[in-house]
């Protein structure tokens, strides 16, 4: 082509907004659809943790000081069982020992960052944008929306989640998530009698629910949870003082400050069920690619989701920056990111299973096994933080 292919990306997230931040510095003119509202994408969600690779990831698109900023440094984490009794500390660090720092921020707050830097790069962003349909032709592909409107693109990137419409839409036979049998929440909340956790993220395995939370400085408490519940049983959050109660309820017993923050959070107005993406056959056609969540769902227990939606963004980037047509660009993406992503899922999916312990001797067994599997973990972990995609986006990622 003798010009940049028109470009859409479906899905106003980290991926997405990522992606088209580095497309358009690249000569591109990208369209992102969100279909939801700008304040929404600004406000949306809880927190997340940036690993290592994640960061660098930022770095390459310019704004991972403004996110340390923002956010708080989580150096270490510390596991604790229903009793109090600490289970194992996991500080971060390199494969040579050194300090690696992740960051805990705000995702609408990431989020907010990352579209103010696509803004000034010139991306169009395009809010209100509920996809309906999309059709992909020989020459083009095109995107129906619900405000009856049409556009064609040359190459449409899928960046929009978990449920994504448009891998629906193109890739109708592909399969579709599956509940794991957890769900959690968690919030932000004012607390001066809660002293600083000095950069430790602080986890407990209670007698019914999993248990998280952190504190910098005089900052608010960052706390969340995740329990097992059948997806029959799953509740609607039609009343968030009522779900309030019922956290509290799950959470009777554990060890403090559990009880101490939850007694101070009235209200709990939305919760997130966790669901898991079998792997998909394919993650592209000829002018339709997958990326983030839409192509590999990676579960919150890794840490990694939002660190590998941007690792994408930054080497689909680089893969298009060097191909002559979106199709070869598509091929080389899948191959440098498949065998990472699906490694990272596995880390996820062991990672999930112990949150599941439900009686006294499932208990006894996590307590047992985990101080012993944890170093093996953490070599995983450190093997996949090391990555760092700034420095050779189109170099395949260290084996895990």
């Amino acid at each position: 082509m003798n010009h940049p292919p028109s470009v859409a990306v479906c899905g106003g997230g980290l991926a997405g907004l990522a992606l088209a931040t580095l497309l358009a510095r690249d000569g591109h003119r990208p369209v992102v659809f969100e279909s939801r509202m700008e304040r929404e994408v600004r406000s949306e969600g809880l927190f997340l943790t940036l690993a290592p690779n994640g960061l660098a990831a930022l770095r390459a698109v310019g704004v991972e000081q403004a996110v340390r900023a923002a956010g708080m440094t989580t150096r270490a984490l510390e596991i604790g069982n229903h009793l109090g009794r600490t289970l194992a500390r996991i500080d971060h660090l390199d494969p040579d020992r050194r300090p690696a720092d992740m960051v805990t921020i705000g995702r609408g707050v990431l989020v907010g960052i990352v579209l103010d830097a696509a803004r000034e790069a010139g991306v169009e962003l395009r809010f209100g944008m509920r996809l309906a349909n999309a059709q992909e032709l020989a020459d083009d592909v095109v995107l129906d929306f619900a405000a009856a409107s049409r556009h064609r693109f040359d190459m449409v990137v899928a960046a929009d989640g978990l449920t994504s419409a448009l891998r629906a839409a193109i890739f109708p036979a592909m399969p579709r998530p599956r509940y794991t049998g957890l769900t959690g929440t968690g919030g932000m909340i004012a607390m001066p009698d809660v002293p600083s956790t000095e950069g430790v993220m602080r986890m407990s395995f209670g007698r019914r629910a999993f248990f998280g939370y952190q504190k910098a400085g005089d900052g608010p408490v960052y706390w969340f949870n995740s329990y097992p519940v059948a997806e029959r049983d799953l509740m609607s959050v039609e009343d968030p003082v009522r779900f309030a109660a019922v956290l509290r309820q799950l959470h009777a017993g554990d060890p403090e400050p559990v009880g101490l923050i939850l007694r101070a959070v009235p209200t709990v107005d939305r919760h997130y069920p966790i669901y898991d993406m079998p792997a998909l056959p394919t993650w592209h056609t000829d002018r339709v690619v997958l990326v983030g969540d839409a192509a590999h769902a990676v579960a919150p227990h890794s840490g990694q989701g939002a660190s590998m939606a941007l690792e994408d963004a930054v080497v689909l980037a680089a893969c298009l920056r060097e191909a002559a047509v979106p199709a070869a660009a598509f091929v080389r993406f899948e191959a440098l990111r498949r065998d990472r992503t699906d490694a990272v899922i596995r880390i996820g999916r062991r990672n999930g299973s112990g949150k599941m312990a439900s009686n006294a001797l499932a208990r006894f067994l996590r307590d047992f096994l985990l101080p012993l599997f944890i170093p093996i973990g953490m070599t995983a972990a450190r093997r996949i933080a090391t990555f760092r995609v700034d420095r050779e986006p189109l170099a395949k990622p260290p084996a895990i």
